[in-house]
């Protein structure tokens, strides 16, 4: 059996992965239902209703098949406090813009960086790891380089 690489994940983010898959498997036993009921013995070839039916069926196991495959590799990271960032810190840093921002780092099935939650694999991400109070950090990015200051770390 091969070894697969383990996937960072809150302890949020584990319970929210379960709870969309159990919602995964009530869609998937309505559609197979659905599909059940619209067979009809030699008009599957003409049967939008069918046709339809399979189709989520199909897609609903391919997404229940990843979010088991991703529970399954999880590796929960503890919610940090401590001053050295790491995966599941809170980081305040100011941008040399002067503008203040606060960073959650998450794995990358979690990342959602419109919200905060970026993933220790960004670019960003992997400038703060091992950064405490009052470092100084370049992130390079497409459009040249960026200085932030990190301010507090929990």
């Amino acid at each position: 059996m091969a070894q697969y690489e383990k996937v960072i994940l809150t302890k949020e983010g584990l319970e929210k992965l379960k709870k969309e898959l159990q919602e995964l498997k009530e869609k998937r036993r309505v559609a197979a239902e659905r599909m059940r009921e619209a067979f009809q013995p030699g008009d599957i070839e003409d049967n939008p209703e069918y046709e339809t039916s399979k189709e989520e069926v199909t897609r609903l196991d391919s997404r229940i098949y990843d979010i088991e495959q991703l529970i399954e590799r999880a590796e929960i990271i503890e919610e940090a406090h401590r001053s050295v960032v790491g995966p599941g810190s809170t980081v305040e840093v100011l941008w040399e813009s002067g503008e203040t921002e606060i960073f959650h780092l998450v794995g990358a099935v979690e990342a959602d960086p419109a919200n905060g939650y970026i993933s220790v694999e960004s670019p960003v991400g992997k400038a703060l790891i091992g950064r405490q109070a009052g470092d100084t950090v370049e992130i390079p990015t497409p459009a040249g380089k960026h200085t932030i200051k990190v301010i507090r770390v929990s």
